[in-house]
């Protein structure tokens, strides 16, 4: 005869699985001045991709080359010959410039998201502002945000690079020109 506990190791262990991919869904992705409806982003050949910080957070150069590689690695992995150059050593002609400025980056707490969905959420947001690199004219403004606040064993399971992956996934959607709108 089976206890209670040999019956819910294994069905906590399919609800994880189940849900395993929603740290690294895409975010959401918020227009503040959209495409003009004359930009081709297909025009360009080239981009560039650079990670900042603002509004008083703080990440380490370190955070910064990892969350623009996944950014990269999204981007080739979707769309492999896409662009022929990404992050060229000098400047490039027809080279799309993505500004993401990281607004947001809250590593939450894993023993609060373990106690209480919701408690304890991790948060990735940014301003992403994409332009001609040539001539410094914005083609587009826009607010992307990345939040997870499952509990239980997956929230604490969860780590913020599962997290980075799905506001990768955001950020590269909309520098391919792919996402929901």
């Amino acid at each position: 005869m089976k206890t209670h506990l040999q019956l819910l190791v294994p069905a906590t262990c399919v609800v994880a699985m189940l849900v395993s991919g929603c740290a690294s869904t895409a975010g959401s992705i918020h227009p503040v001045a959209p495409l003009k409806e004359s930009t081709k982003l297909t025009a360009f050949s080239n981009l560039s991709v650079e990670v900042q910080t603002g509004g008083g957070v703080t990440l380490s150069p370190i955070d910064k080359e990892r969350i623009s590689r996944l950014i990269v690695d999204t981007i080739k992995k979707k769309e492999p010959n896409r662009f022929a150059g990404i992050n060229p050593p000098t400047a490039a002609p027809s080279t799309l410039h993505a500004s993401i400025n990281v607004t947001r980056y809250d590593k939450g707490n894993a023993f609060a998201r373990f106690m209480l969905a919701g408690l304890g959420q991790m948060h990735i947001d940014a301003h992403v502002v994409l332009s001609d690199q040539a001539t410094q004219d914005t083609l587009g403004r826009y607010e992307v945000t990345k939040t997870f606040a499952w509990g239980g064993i997956y929230g604490v399971a969860t780590r913020i690079d599962d997290v980075e992956e799905g506001f990768a996934n955001a950020v590269a959607a909309l520098i391919l020109g792919t996402e929901e709108r």
